[in-house]
């Protein structure tokens, strides 16, 4: 039973990761395309007025992106505690270092030289 839990855990996994670097592939490509309409106009020697239409509609593309990535970062935290409440805590299915999540090295438990 654990095995399977763990399996179908992984495979939600997998589709989360690939939404979260989908998501950051959109943020980075609007931005070029932010950046990249003013310096045509720029190049173009074209007037401010032309193309101000096109720069807000992208802009509040890229909002809406930014938002929807909040919450696939808010889906992931309950995916977390979802994959907590079935058992599977100590499992990690990605990154290693998560904010927040560092711990303190004990010195204790390391080896010493005498």
């Amino acid at each position: 039973m654990r095995t399977q839990r763990l399996a179908i855990a992984q495979t939600v996994a997998q589709r989360l990761f690939a939404a979260e670097t989908a998501l950051d592939i959109a943020l980075a490509r609007i931005a070029e395309l932010n950046a990249a309409i003013p310096l045509a106009r720029l190049d173009g020697g074209i007037s401010a007025i032309v193309g101000q239409e096109a720069i807000l509609s992208s802009a509040s593309a890229m909002m809406l992106v930014a938002e929807t990535r909040e919450k696939i970062v808010a889906t992931h935290a309950n995916l977390k505690q979802a994959s907590d409440d079935i058992g599977l805590r100590e499992v990690s299915y990605g990154d290693l270092v998560k904010p927040g999540k560092v711990e303190p090295l004990d010195v204790g438990q390391h080896l010493r030289v005498a």
